[in-house]
């Protein structure tokens, strides 16, 4: 509650049970360093999964107390370690105890609270004697609750990454010998190298020789059970892919032979490959001509053979990053859904699979198996290793990391290999629109903060707000950048959370964000409100409808996406908008609805005043990202074309021609925004990244 000077309640703020339970807690131990195993045992009862939903619930906490987490007044964050109420609480007894009960208080105590009592007003007394009360109550349940004698929770240790790699450029899709004694890995100069070659490190020597050249590119080697042949995927997007054989020569060195073992879809993208510990089998993904998304398939060294062995929905990207169990009996792989990343096991001998965990907010390039093949090891959220049991589906936190892992290997000894770094630092593109503004063909970089900016999101207002995810001051944050120049900042994360999405309302006044899985709605200067929680379901691709109200989004239930809907004025919620959507725009004035069907991948256009809707054919390689903006006139969309770039189309609604919406060649990245006057784009752009291979060794590990 929040009084005013008359001591009148002015503001209350509605915590869900878990936020209400949270605040108990810190404030039992005020003053005390909660940790984040603490609160997950103690609060939740579970141990070891993601803390990402305990960040939710100190935002939450954060917003209902009005703490600013740079200068805390309430809830102060320990980096990497938990929390601490630093709020002065002093637990005392109820104001108005009865006369006949002798005290032991101070007369200065005693005077001061009745005075303090008989000046004040009874609402806020009974209020007041209740806050007051609270304390102990909560202190004498706690004290119940948790004097039980389980063992504390396990402190997560730090470990730090030792450079394996130091070339100038971008190392990845790294492997490391079965005898530990050589690392293979892709290597690029720069995001922008169209060839990407593959190399040998010896990793005693620290020899680097390159075994792959132009014109194709070469990626995710994987070993053979004796070290000596490398197999590996080379690729010419749209032209090219095929898995090959490397033998290398006694020293291994150099090469004796580059053979082809089979052809891979033409319209695959950079993959990694596995061997399975007998020989016998290397497992790839791959996507076909008569698909639309990556299946992992089998490849049978001894019969010449290639089987599938996943079916993927038809929403997202597929299956990819396969790794074989230690035993060669099952199979760990990611798979991509609209929006989300899943871990899946499949077992070979029966071909059942089964989801394990899905990845809040992380894009992991690979995963790996443990020594004793008991869990599956991948990078969970910013600097953190995390594991889930194959038997239990337990999650944990293995350890915090100093720097963020994009892929891992775990090694037969134990060591944990990784790529480390980024691949690139991105700023945003302001680009002509050449279907309305064929005059101006200058294009120009904005928003040039240090060139941290990951996307921009246009108001559909000609004069309107810019919004701007940054990470200027560290983690991602949404800025807002005005017409006047002035800036402002929206929202003021101490954590890492994953900003995946915006959509500004068609006239601007209020802003949807897909924040770590959820959805919030924003408006400059008033309290931001959370629309849908991860606990429930996971969201994806949020929209507006014409009338300014009407809130659009994807939500997975029951293994499927369904479009949802909500309204800003109606008080029933959230309701079923359509069982076979996971997309759904409508233009500014309504005359034209664009979709996308859950079960087939196919995109539909439904004018106002037409009964059927039109099946549209969009010159689309691959399902996964892509970006839509609805208009009066067309549908400005982006499709991938090759070598990691993309290029920006329109499609006419009066011709129902495809036209290239810019003069660029290509742009780096499938993200754009449209200005509210059309007249241009905003893309991210490129620069240089770096990225290196390096290792948790055994030693820091046993620390």
């Amino acid at each position: 509650m929040k009084f005013d000077a008359a001591g009148q309640v002015i503001e209350t703020a509605e915590l869900d049970n878990l936020c209400q339970n949270v605040l108990n807690y810190l404030v039992v131990h005020a003053g005390e360093l909660v940790s984040k195993d603490e609160l997950l045992e103690k609060v939740w009862g579970i141990r070891a999964v993601s803390d990402g939903r305990i960040t939710r619930v100190i935002r939450v906490l954060r917003v209902a107390l009005g703490d600013d987490s740079r200068t805390p007044s309430y809830i102060e964050t320990v980096p990497k370690r938990g929390y601490r109420l630093v709020a002065e609480v002093t637990p005392l007894d109820l104001p108005y105890s009865s006369p006949s009960e002798p005290t032991t208080e101070s007369p200065a105590t005693a005077a001061s609270e009745s005075e303090l009592s008989m000046n004040m007003p009874w609402p806020r007394r009974l209020a007041l004697g209740l806050l007051l009360a609270m304390p102990i109550l909560l202190a004498a349940y706690f004290w119940l609750a948790v004097s039980s004698p389980e063992e504390p929770a396990s402190s997560i240790p730090l470990w730090r990454f030792e450079p394996v790699t130091f070339l100038d450029g971008i190392e990845f899709y790294h492997s490391i010998s079965p005898d530990e004694a050589l690392l293979a890995f892709s290597y690029a100069s720069s995001p922008g190298d169209t060839i990407v070659r593959l190399k040998l490190q010896n990793l005693k020597t620290h020899q680097v020789v390159q075994l792959t050249d132009a014109p194709y590119s070469s990626f995710g080697a994987s070993w053979s059970p004796d070290a000596q042949q490398l197999a590996y995927h080379r690729m010419l997007s749209g032209e090219l892919c095929q898995i090959r054989l490397l033998t290398l020569n006694a020293a291994r060195d150099g090469i004796l032979s580059d053979e082809l073992l089979t052809e891979c879809g033409k319209n695959s993208v950079s993959a990694r490959l596995a061997w399975s510990p007998d020989g016998r089998y290397i497992v790839f993904p791959s996507r076909e001509a008569d698909q639309n998304q990556m299946t992992l398939m089998r490849f049978s060294l001894a019969a010449n053979r290639v089987e599938a062995l996943t079916a993927p929905p038809s929403s997202g990207f597929g299956d990819y990053a396969a790794r074989f169990s230690r035993d060669g009996r099952r199979l760990a792989f990611l798979r991509h859904t609209t929006d989300v990343v899943q871990l899946w096991e499949l077992d070979l001998v029966t071909r059942s699979s089964r989801k394990l965990t899905q990845l809040q907010d992380r894009y992991p390039g690979n995963v790996d198996w443990s020594t004793d093949d008991q869990e599956i090891i991948y990078p969970a959220g910013r600097s953190m290793l995390a594991a889930v049991n194959v038997h239990s589906g337990k999650e944990r936190i293995i350890a915090y990391t100093d720097h963020s892992a994009r892929e891992i290997q775990v090694s037969p000894s134990g060591r944990i290999i990784a790529s480390v770094g980024a691949f690139s630092q991105r700023n945003i593109l302001k680009v002509p629109n050449r279907i309305v503004n064929q005059a101006d063909t200058l294009s120009q970089q904005v928003f040039s903060s240090n060139r941290s900016e990951a996307f921009a999101e246009a108001s559909p207002t000609s004069d309107g707000t810019i919004a701007v995810v940054s990470r200027r001051s560290g983690l991602p944050q949404i800025w807002l950048f005005h017409p006047d120049g002035s800036q402002s900042q929206l929202t003021a994360f101490t954590e890492n959370e994953r900003i995946s999405q915006l959509a500004f309302s068609p006239d601007g006044q209020h802003l949807l964000a897909l924040i770590s899985q959820e959805l919030w709605l924003f408006r400059e200067a008033e309290l931001p409100k959370r629309l849908t929680s991860r606990d429930d379901f996971m969201v994806a691709n949020p929209s507006w409808g014409a009338d300014n109200t009407t809130i659009y989004f994807a939500a997975s239930y029951q293994g499927r996406w369904q479009m949802m809907a909500t309204s800003l004025e109606d008080k029933q919620g959230i309701a079923l908008f359509h069982p076979d959507m996971d997309l759904h725009l409508e233009s500014p004035s309504g005359d034209y609805s664009f979709w996308r069907n859950s079960s087939d991948g196919a995109y539909y256009l439904q004018p106002q005043q037409e009964l059927q809707a039109k099946r549209l054919e969009l010159p689309l390689q691959v399902s996964f990202p892509l970006r839509f903006v609805l208009v009066d006139q067309g549908l400005y969309f982006s499709s991938y074309l090759s070598n990691n770039n993309y290029q920006l189309y329109f499609l006419d609604f009066e011709t129902l021609q495809t036209v290239i919406a810019t003069e660029m060649e290509s742009v780096p990245y499938s993200e754009f925004s449209l200005s509210g006057d059309q007249r241009y784009f905003y893309i991210p752009s490129m620069w240089r990244g770096d990225m290196d291979i390096a290792e948790i060794s055994l030693e820091q590990q046993n620390l």
